[in-house]
């Protein structure tokens, strides 16, 4: 576009509906005409949306739906014994008896499948093992929770599209440590093997285990990353009308990514004592592709408008919209930053400052709540609850199956309801209803009815999906300004991982001692977030920045 055409533009009213002819003959549409009709999906808005989701938030939640699958083969294996033992074998006789110190008896049995005979553990010692048991998934979202809080700090260093790529080499790392300890422990494939195969294997056995949780930390840390980085990175590319739907993709592929990851591990698939390292790793090929095709994206905009970049971040928004006339919303970039704070804002200044005080204290509370609502106590370890409430065999799978279903169902539905209802009464009406669940859990485990108790987590999952899935995401980049919205994202995403910290160590060792009863700790936890959340998480669907601090 000419200047002499830009002055034109520029000089046209926002009120009126008016146009101005162009040298080239094109209609040049005003400030108003462009806001109301031009701010929606392009080509180029929605193939930057799908790398960045596939590539990071479909690869996380694979990492979190699979290995609820793989326990059964992860357990075993991360305990020392990582052959199945077949019935009415004698090779699998003598590896009970010489390498398991136990009987080859259906008395020993561990698992639903008759796949794995382990030896008993002792009543003393059953607590730790639980949480020796949920190790691998320890490392995974302590990764996380470092992940998160170091968002901040490649942003610091790099480009918002650079941090995305450092977060899909962590992943590329963490799968292909996942696939080594199957060159470790070559020489089986199927069935039983020798007794020379089986003592030269297990020689090696700590160095298996130990790139099996160096490998979970990598995929956390990159999981971490991705809560901040892709977010931000989606905020920042979307227009304003439609910045809470574009965000909530990243749930959504989580979502996807959780119910994939569920299905390839199932028996007939990846669920196999000599698959299992795939099912864990094959998602790594998506980051792979990701590292490429992430150079085909643009640069957030509103990044280069804080570097003062405006010819690139127009460029951008050219690409973006696939329009010439991003003027209007180019200047209203450069207006808000212009009235934000310009210098680095630090962790503890973000707690001590009074304007930063209650939008970071309601985003630490909103992700917080996310896990400790108790959502990954049925992500991580249904499994093992099914199979405790009185489901066997094929059942557990499908039951497992079906709670990926109904998110995906869920979250989907909540992506109308984002912009329609607003954010607000999408965190407070299934916290209430959660809340009333979770009374119901207990009472239904205690008195062991499986398909009432599947039926309520169903709908734990369907509340959860609905609003505490995506609007963690979505709330802090609609009450911080760009400067600090890195630091604050990183806090809250910082908040969510240890919280789901806690939730994977604890529920174990909680469900070991008061069985269903665990369920009441997320029901306190529940309550007190929607009486904090209540009084002070203000609507933010469609308000600019100043209307949204007015309510503190």
């Amino acid at each position: 576009m000419s200047k002499t055409s830009n002055r034109l533009s520029n000089s046209i009213p926002t009120t009126t509906i008016r146009i101005s002819a162009m040298h080239s003959g094109v209609v040049a549409p005003t400030t108003f005409q462009y806001v109301n009709n031009h701010q929606g999906w392009t080509s180029s808005l929605i193939w930057a949306v799908l790398v960045v989701t596939f590539s990071t938030s479909f690869v996380m939640g694979v990492n979190i739906g699979g290995p609820n699958i793989y326990n059964l083969f992860i357990v075993p294996w991360a305990r020392g014994y990582p052959f199945p033992c077949q019935k009415d074998e004698d090779v699998a006789q003598w590896v009970a008896r010489v390498w398991w110190d136990c009987d080859y008896t259906d008395v020993s049995l561990w698992n639903i499948t008759g796949y794995y005979y382990l030896p008993p553990v002792p009543a003393n010692r059953q607590i730790s093992q639980h949480v020796i048991d949920a190790a691998h998934t320890i490392c995974f979202v302590i990764g996380g929770a470092i992940g998160g809080l170091t968002g901040q700090y490649w942003y610091s260093y790099l480009t918002r599209r650079n941090a995305i790529f450092v977060s899909m080499i962590f992943q590329l790392l963490g799968s292909i440590l996942m696939i080594i300890p199957l060159l470790i422990y070559h020489g089986y494939t199927r069935g039983d093997p020798d007794r020379n195969t089986i003592n030269r294997v297990l020689e090696n056995k700590d160095i298996a285990i130990a790139l099996l949780y160096i490998s979970r930390f990598l995929s956390g840390w990159s999981a971490g990353m991705c809560c901040v980085v892709s977010s931000i990175y989606l905020a920042d590319i979307s227009p304003r009308i439609m910045r809470g739907k574009v965000v909530t993709f990243h749930q959504l592929f989580i979502v996807i990514g959780v119910l994939v990851g569920q299905i390839i591990g199932v028996p007939w698939l990846l669920g196999q004592h000599d698959k299992w390292n795939w099912g864990m790793s094959w998602a790594g090929l998506f980051s792979l592709a990701g590292c490429f095709l992430i150079w085909t994206l643009p640069e957030s905009p509103r990044w280069l408008v804080q570097e003062h970049e405006r010819n690139r971040a127009a460029e951008s928004l050219r690409i973006l919209r696939q329009s010439n006339y991003i003027e209007a919303e180019l200047d209203e970039i450069v207006r808000q930053e212009a009235t934000a704070v310009t210098q680095h804002v630090s962790i503890c200044s973000m707690f001590t400052t009074t304007r930063f005080r209650w939008p970071l204290l309601t985003s630490i509370a909103l992700n917080a709540i996310q896990q400790l609502c108790g959502i990954n106590s049925v992500f991580f370890y249904s499994s093992e609850t099914f199979s405790l409430i009185g489901f066997v065999e094929d059942k557990v799978y499908w039951g497992i199956i079906s709670t990926g279903f109904i998110n995906l169902v869920a979250t989907i539905v909540s992506e109308k309801f984002v912009e329609l209802f607003g954010r607000r009464p999408l965190i407070l009406y299934p916290l209430g209803i959660i809340t009333f669940i979770m009374i119901l859990l207990c009472v239904f485990i205690q008195i062991h009815i499986p398909i009432i108790v599947l039926i309520l987590t169903l709908m734990f999952i369907a509340m959860f999906a609905v609003g505490l899935g995506p609007i963690p995401y979505v709330y802090p980049n609609e009450v911080f300004t760009i400067d600090v919205r890195p630091t604050a994202l990183s806090i809250s995403v910082f908040a969510s991982w240890f919280c789901n910290t806690l939730v994977t160590i604890l529920f174990p060792v909680f469900r070991s001692i008061i069985n269903g009863y665990v369920f009441l700790i997320f029901c306190v936890c529940c309550s007190s977030a929607f009486v904090l959340l209540y009084y002070k998480m203000p609507e933010t669907k469609g308000k600019k920045l100043s209307e949204i601090e007015a309510f503190w």
